[in-house]
């Protein structure tokens, strides 16, 4: 699932926080296919997008934090108020870099009080990330990769591009099975990506 994360940076806590979602795959994915466009859910890597207004000693906790949170993360702040204020907002563990940006954005101009809109600072991706036909959360990969992967036919996995849920399914309605879990928080835009 997706999480919203604080940062404590300094003595100030500042709460961490949705561009259009990628476009659906035009088939459902076997398991081997989709294994081998998965990347591994350890290891990321954090682009830079603007860091503006702030000093070293915060860009460096900043680029900690990134480091340590769940691809697709994006972090957003409102630039009139700077990356110690209410709006700052990191969004993580989504399925794609592009619902991450709209999830942080979104969320931190809900959060502002007038001035210019937010604007993204960061990013985290796994590491050597590329576009793929499909991509997962780390957590939904680390799912994928355990239980998932090693699970006899017929499953099937499904998730939510809007809210980062995900849900898996296995048996003779693995596909009903996995939508449902996926839509238990609410997620209305499900779909089964992986089956067989």
């Amino acid at each position: 699932m997706h999480r919203i994360i604080a940062i404590a940076l300094a003595a100030l806590a500042a709460p961490l926080a949705l561009a259009p979602a990628p476009p659906a795959l035009a088939q459902t994915l076997g398991v081997a296919e989709a294994e081998a466009l998965l990347f591994p859910p350890g290891r990321v890597e954090v682009a830079r997008y603007t860091l503006e207004g702030l000093n070293e000693e915060e860009r460096q906790v900043i680029l900690a934090v990134a480091q340590q949170q769940p691809f697709f993360a994006a972090l957003a702040f409102a630039p009139d108020q700077g990356i110690l204020a209410e709006p700052t907002v990191m969004a993580a563990n989504y399925h794609s870099r592009e619902t991450a940006h709209a999830a942080a954005l979104a969320q931190c101009n809900a959060r502002r009080e007038g001035g210019r809109a937010c604007t993204l600072a960061l990013e985290v991706r796994p590491a050597g990330w590329e576009a793929r036909a499909l991509h997962l959360s780390a957590d939904a990969t680390e799912a994928f990769e355990g239980d998932f992967a090693s699970a006899p036919a017929p499953r099937a996995f499904a998730i939510s591009d809007a809210t980062a849920a995900w849900g898996t399914g296995a048996g003779a309605n693995a596909g009903d099975v996995a939508l449902a879990a996926c839509a238990e928080g609410g997620a209305e835009d499900c779909r089964v990506v992986i089956a067989d």
